[in-house]
């Protein structure tokens, strides 16, 4: 069910967009995930292209209602961004800029206190654009102090993202 739930919140975070509903769904299903939804069934066997999204999206939402899923809303789904960007970052995955852009006016989340850290960091910069033209010595102390709250956040625990059904 963990793949279901990250499907919707990063549907709703943008990550996922309407005419990539049905592969996504397909892919659960060739995965194992949500066999006795319907909906999910029924999204699987869409185009995509050319549908209305409004359609693609009534199935994913009742797909996660067949499931017993809940369907995100703004402030997990900020949250869950937080957290996969966070994580991303630890990891070397993405660069300090490329989490800049994930995180830029992100505030508001509800997040834990490490959370709200990170979002203060990416916060002391004016625009996403603004890490080019800071002197070397200063932007590499951000950048640490960045890295840090990351650290922070994937060690800190969100008892609400860790529930059964978030999967990062």
């Amino acid at each position: 069910m963990n793949d279901a739930f990250t499907l919707a919140w990063q549907y709703t975070a943008g990550l996922v967009h309407p005419e990539g509903l049905p592969m996504a769904a397909a892919e659960l299903l060739a995965a194992g995930v949500g066999e006795e939804s319907p909906a999910l069934c029924e999204l699987a066997g869409r185009r995509g292209r050319g549908e209305p999204s409004a359609e693609l999206t009534e199935l994913l939402w009742q797909a996660m209602a067949e499931l017993g899923l809940p369907v995100p809303d703004d402030d997990l789904v900020r949250r869950c961004v937080l957290h996969r960007t966070a994580a991303r970052l630890t990891s070397g995955e993405i660069t300090p800029g490329e989490a800049v852009v994930r995180l830029w006016h992100l505030g508001g989340s509800n997040a834990t206190a490490a959370g709200e850290r990170l979002v203060e960091v990416v916060d002391q910069l004016c625009c996403p654009d603004c890490l080019d033209g800071w002197a070397p010595g200063t932007q590499q102390t951000w950048e640490q102090e960045l890295r840090a709250a990351a650290v922070a956040v994937t060690a800190e625990p969100d008892h609400e993202l860790t529930a059964s059904w978030y999967r990062d």
